[in-house]
């Protein structure tokens, strides 16, 4: 179970350092704007979540961890 975590936590990273739609800035180009802090697992500042991007990364992160 623990490397599905991870494997969950470093897709969802991946996914902001790509700047897919699942999480990007809230305004423009605001990606200075919001900072990923890896070692605290927090990925702070203004943003716009898509929810249900997100929920389709951990699903098909888990799909393959198993």
């Amino acid at each position: 179970m623990n490397n599905i975590r991870k494997a969950c936590v470093e897709a969802i990273f991946r996914e902001f350092e790509d700047h897919g739609d699942a999480i990007r800035p809230a305004y423009a180009d605001g990606w200075g704007e919001i900072e990923a802090r890896r070692s605290l697992g927090h990925i702070t500042g203004l943003m716009d979540i898509d929810v249900t991007d997100l929920v389709d990364i951990v699903i098909d992160t888990i799909n393959k961890e198993l």
